[in-house]
């Protein structure tokens, strides 16, 4: 499956938007506990609760847009292992990935596109050329 270099970048930009989503997520929510324990822990505290609310709505925001490009990304992967010619050649080829992508969703996801997407075909070297 021939890709344009647009197309891989796109497929790039997917693949790694979980992981941008994971750190915002966690950003969020370690603001959260940051944010609550800083007041006094007296139980008349001027901190409304619409603060800590804002927050963990922040955090759900994360996670679902996370859940979106994790859960595209894997589609997306899994449709070039099945059109990848390369690999059909291969003996279970085919197989092997698709494991490694859905077992080892986000690593695998990663790993598979810089060993299968991002290079291009004209500069890999042929056995002639390499001795």
């Amino acid at each position: 499956m021939k890709l344009s270099k647009a197309q891989k970048i796109g497929i790039g930009i997917l693949t790694f938007m979980p992981i941008l989503c994971f750190i915002g997520y966690i950003i969020s929510f370690v603001s959260i506990f940051f944010g609550a324990f800083s007041h006094p822990s007296d139980f008349e505290s001027d901190v409304p609760p619409d603060t800590f609310f804002a927050g963990f709505g922040l955090a759900m925001i994360f996670m679902i847009l996370m859940l979106i490009f994790g859960l595209t990304a894997l589609i997306m992967h899994l449709i070039h292992v099945s059109k990848n010619q390369k690999l059909k050649s291969q003996n279970n080829g085919q197989l092997i990935w698709i494991l490694i992508i859905i077992l080892a969703n986000g690593i695998g996801g990663i790993v598979y596109y810089f060993m299968e997407i991002l290079p291009d075909p004209k500069e890999a070297l042929t056995p002639s050329e390499e001795g």
